[in-house]
C-alpha cells in the first residue's frame, strides 16, 4: 500500500463553525480551521490535483498524524503552528502540483444537433467504455442484504434500508444502499456521493457538511426512493481513493466502467424484483451526484436515457473553462474519451429526450472546484458567471435544433462551501421533481 492509499477512518466534512461568520460572532477556531485544512489537503494526497511521488512520504506522515488523533479518540491539538505549516503545505503541494497539469481536451465546439447524431454517439461511448461486454443491462449485483442497520442517521419516512455489493474486479468493490420510503410515490433518485467515504453526514437543515444527508432526509419525506451510491475506493470499509490506478486494472473497454456499473447494476436491481420483495414498483428514475459524484451523474445521465432529471452538483465544467483544483482525478479529463465527447456534448447526451432534462448546479464560494475561485477570468476572457452562461447557451441552442430536453445552469449564491446546500434541495431539486411529476403524471 503506497502513502497515497493510507486509509482515513472517516471522512472531513466542514464543521459547523468553519461558515461565513455573521457579523459579531467569532471566528472559527483552530480546530475547525485544522478540519476544513484536513479536507483540503485529503483532496490533495487522493490526486484531486495532479502531483508526484516527491510529496508521498510527506502525506504518509500527515494521514498518520491524522489517524493517531482518531485512534487515540483524543482531539488533535491544532495550535497555530500546525496550522502554518498545513496551509504552506497545502499551497505548496498546489503551486509544485500545478507545474505538471495535464493536456486537456479543447471541448468548445459542440458537435451534436439532431437525434441520430446523439444516439449514435451514445453508443460510441457504451462501445469505449464496456467494448464488446456491453452496458451491462441485466447483470444483477453479487450479494443482497435486506433490512440492514441504517447507514445514514436521523432519517424519517424510512421503511428499511437494503445493501447492495457488487464485484466489479477483483479486489474492488462497488457498494448500493437501497433506502425504501414508507409512503413511496412511484419514482426513485439515485444520490451519488464523490471523494468521500459516507452519507452520514451533518443531519441539521444549516449550511454545513456535504449535504448527502438531508438530501436523502429530503427525498424519503416526499416518497422517492434512493440509491446511495458511492465512488469505487470511496465507500465504507474501503475509503483508500487512488482513481488513476483503477485504469491501470487489465479489463474490456475503459476503466471507466467501474464508476458506472454500481449505478447501473442497482438499478437493475429495483427494476426487476417482484411483489414479494417487498421493494415499490418504480415508474422514473431520476439523479443527484455531488462533487465527484456529479461527474458520474453527468456520465452516467448521457449514457442512460432512462435517466429522466438529473442534477450534477459541483461536479463539472467544460474541460476548456479548467484550471488548478477543477482539472480532477483521471477521469475527469480522459482523453481518449473527451475527444470523442466534450463535456457540452455530454450534457445534450444527459437532457435529450421526451420529459428529460439536466440542471447542473455550481457553487459560487466552493473551496474544492468550479466555482468563482478556481475560474481564470485572465484565461477565459469572462468573468465566472458569465463563463457558466456562454456554454449554457450554446447547449440550450444545441437541445433546441434536436427537438427534446432542457438544460440549464443554476449559480448557488448562499452555500459558503463545497456542499448540497439546503438552498439547492428546497427550490431548484425538490420543485424540478414535483414539476415533472405534474407534469407528465
Amino acid at each position: 500500500m503506497s502513502p497515497l492509499e493510507v486509509p482515513l477512518s472517516r471522512p472531513y466534512p466542514p464543521a459547523a463553525g468553519e461558515r461565513d461568520r455573521p457579523p459579531g460572532r467569532p471566528r472559527a477556531g483552530p480546530q475547525a480551521q485544522g478540519r476544513r485544512l484536513l479536507y483540503c489537503a485529503r483532496h490533495i494526497l487522493h490526486g484531486r490535483i495532479r502531483s508526484h511521488g516527491w510529496f508521498h512520504s510527506l502525506g504518509a506522515v500527515f494521514t498518520i498524524a491524522v489517524r493517531a488523533g482518531e485512534l487515540d479518540n483524543r482531539p488533535m491539538h491544532w495550535n497555530a503552528s500546525l496550522i502554518r505549516f498545513l496551509f504552506g503545505f497545502v499551497s505548496f503541494v498546489t503551486l509544485s502540483a500545478g507545474a505538471a497539469a495535464p493536456a486537456l481536451v479543447d471541448d468548445h465546439e459542440i458537435t451534436l444537433r439532431s437525434s441520430r447524431a446523439i444516439e449514435a454517439r451514445r453508443k460510441s461511448l457504451i462501445q469505449f467504455i464496456w467494448g464488446s461486454d456491453g452496458f451491462p443491462h441485466r447483470r444483477q449485483p453479487d450479494l443482497v442484504l435486506t433490512n440492514i442497520t441504517h447507514p445514514v442517521h436521523h432519517l424519517t419516512s424510512l421503511e428499511r434500508v437494503d445493501e447492495l455489493r457488487i464485484n466489479l474486479s477483483p479486489g474492488l468493490e462497488g457498494l448500493v444502499y437501497h433506502f425504501i420510503p414508507s409512503h413511496p410515490n412511484g419514482e426513485l433518485v439515485v444520490v451519488h456521493h464523490g471523494h468521500a467515504c459516507s452519507l452520514d453526514d451533518d443531519p441539521t437543515p444549516s449550511e454545513s457538511g456535504f449535504g448527502l444527508q438531508r438530501t436523502i432526509h429530503a427525498l424519503l419525506r416526499e416518497g422517492f426512493g434512493v440509491l446511495g451510491v458511492f465512488m469505487p475506493r470511496m465507500r465504507p470499509g474501503d475509503c483508500t481513493g487512488g482513481h488513476d490506478k483503477l485504469f491501470e486494472i487489465p479489463t474490456t473497454g475503459s476503466g471507466l466502467r467501474y464508476f458506472l456499473e454500481p449505478t447501473a447494476i442497482g438499478l437493475n436491481h429495483v427494476r426487476s424484483q417482484n411483489r414479494s420483495s417487498r421493494i415499490p414498483r418504480y415508474r422514473d428514475f431520476h439523479m443527484i451526484g455531488f462533487s465527484g459524484g456529479g461527474w458520474t451523474t453527468t456520465i452516467y445521465a448521457a449514457i442512460d436515457p432512462t435517466i429522466k432529471q438529473s442534477f450534477p452538483v459541483a461536479g463539472t465544467i467544460p474541460l476548456y473553462l479548467r484550471s488548478g483544483g477543477s482539472v480532477g482525478d483521471l477521469e475527469q479529463f480522459l482523453p481518449a474519451f473527451y475527444q470523442l465527447a466534450g463535456y457540452p456534448d455530454l450534457y445534450i447526451l444527459g437532457a435529450h429526450g421526451r420529459s428529460r432534462s439536466q440542471v447542473q448546479i455550481l457553487v459560487r464560494r466552493d473551496d474544492c472546484c468550479f466555482g468563482e475561485a478556481q475560474h481564470d477570468k485572465n484565461r477565459t476572457g469572462l468573468p465566472y458567471k458569465e463563463a457558466m452562461l456562454a456554454y449554457e447557451q450554446r447547449v440550450q441552442a444545441a437541445l433546441k435544433s434536436a427537438g427534446r430536453g432542457a438544460f440549464w445552469v443554476e449559480i448557488d449564491e448562499s452555500a459558503p462551501s463545497h456542499m448540497i446546500s439546503p438552498q439547492t434541495i428546497d427550490h431548484i431539486i425538490l420543485p424540478q421533481l414535483k414539476a415533472l411529476r405534474g407534469k407528465y403524471k
